[in-house]
């Protein structure tokens, strides 16, 4: 599998899988232009896209949709309960009702070329959503943009070989930042975001040798990449391939054959 972070944090969210053959994207926080650059650059073509996967519909995750939609024509999958809650966010954002496709949390979605599980995270966005999806040669789990770690998480996790974690904040960094405290306790809450002890200690407990590590979506007031590379490198067993995946930065990847 061949994979690319477009870019990660409240700049904008967006990572693409494939196999060379057929791709899917989870998240469009980003502009057609910067996509579909990226994925020519490396020698992904357009027509290899199969769909779009949304987490959530806040703006940094989904303010892309429409226009790519529009463009390419791909259809769009969230749970069921996005779809009902956040009626006002699809017009605004422009995105085609007629493309998009829901789901029940608990069952198999196949596109081709993937496998994609789907289960509930905790977010402020009704429906919220992480990712464990598997190809021919590779499993991976993406879990972004949650307050608390769901159940069903801890197994998804451990079966995936690559994995994509949110680790946001550093409680400290925030607790003595300069953000009121309403908003210090949205994101500190149970429909917020992930801190960093509870991201490392959740790979720790998932992760086995050979595996490899994503930390996404750090804030950019509220974090710093050297604090999580310091926690990773703690705790984190070796043999267990970490990367930090810094604000606004591009990744690329490849796993398996």
């Amino acid at each position: 599998m061949h994979y690319l972070v477009i870019t990660t944090g409240s700049c904008g969210n967006c990572y693409i899988f494939t196999t060379g053959r057929d791709t899917i994207i989870i998240d469009d926080g980003v502009t057609y232009k910067k996509i579909t650059e990226k994925m020519a650059e490396r020698g992904i073509g357009q027509d290899t896209i199969r769909a779009l996967f949304l987490t959530h519909l806040h703006p940094d995750h989904s303010k892309g949709v429409g226009v790519l939609q529009r463009k390419l024509g791909i259809p769009v999958y969230i749970s069921s309960l996005s779809a009902e809650r956040n009626e006002s966010i699809i017009i605004r954002q422009k995105i085609e009702r007629s493309l998009i496709r829901t789901y029940e949390f608990g069952e198999d979605i196949s596109v081709p070329g993937f496998t994609v599980h789907p289960f509930p995270t905790s977010h402020d966005s009704d429906g919220s959503a992480g990712y464990a999806f598997s190809s021919s040669d590779a499993s991976v789990f993406l879990m972004t943009d949650t307050g608390i770690i769901p159940d069903e998480a801890w197994n998804l996790s451990q079966r995936a070989r690559i994995k994509f974690i949110e680790s946001n904040y550093d409680e400290e960094m925030l607790l003595t930042g300069s953000y009121p405290q309403f908003l210090k306790d949205r994101i500190r809450g149970a429909y917020g975001h992930l801190a960093n002890s509870d991201a490392i200690a959740f790979a720790k407990r998932t992760s086995n040798l050979g595996d490899s590590l994503y930390f996404v979506h750090l804030s950019a007031n509220n974090n710093a990449p050297q604090i999580v590379r310091e926690l990773a490198r703690s705790e984190i067993p070796s043999g267990i391939f970490c990367k930090v995946c810094e604000r606004g930065e591009l990744f690329e990847g490849f796993y398996g054959e």
